[in-house]
C-alpha cells in the first residue's frame, strides 16, 4: 500500500513537467505553421517588389534564414536519435592501498 502512495505521489510530481515539455512542444510547432505561412507572404511580396529602384530587399537572404530556423525547430521536435541521458559519476575508490 504504501509504495502504491509513494508511486502516486511520484506521478503527480512529474505531470508538470511533462504539460510543460508537451506546451513547449505545441508553441513550437505552431511557430512553424507560422513560418510556413510566411513563405505565401514572402513571395506574393517578392512578386511585387519594384526591380528598378536602387535598393532591393534580399528575398533570397530572408528565405535562407527561415527555412534555417524552421530546420532547426524540426530537428528539436524530431530528433534523429534519442538525447543522451546525464553521465553520473562514479563514486568509488577502487584502487587497494596498503594498511599501515
Amino acid at each position: 500500500m504504501k509504495s502504491i502512495i509513494v508511486l502516486g505521489v511520484a506521478l503527480l510530481a512529474s505531470l508538470p513537467v511533462n504539460a510543460s515539455v508537451e506546451g513547449e512542444k505545441q508553441e513550437l510547432a505552431l511557430i512553424q505553421a507560422h513560418l510556413d505561412k510566411l513563405d505565401y507572404l514572402i513571395a506574393r511580396a517578392e512578386r511585387e517588389a519594384d526591380y528598378r529602384s536602387l535598393r532591393q530587399f534580399e528575398y533570397g537572404a530572408l528565405k535562407s534564414d527561415i527555412r534555417q530556423i524552421q530546420a532547426g525547430i524540426d530537428d528539436y521536435l524530431h530528433p534523429e536519435r534519442a538525447v543522451p541521458r546525464p553521465v553520473t559519476p562514479l563514486g568509488g575508490d577502487y584502487v587497494q592501498r596498503p594498511m599501515r
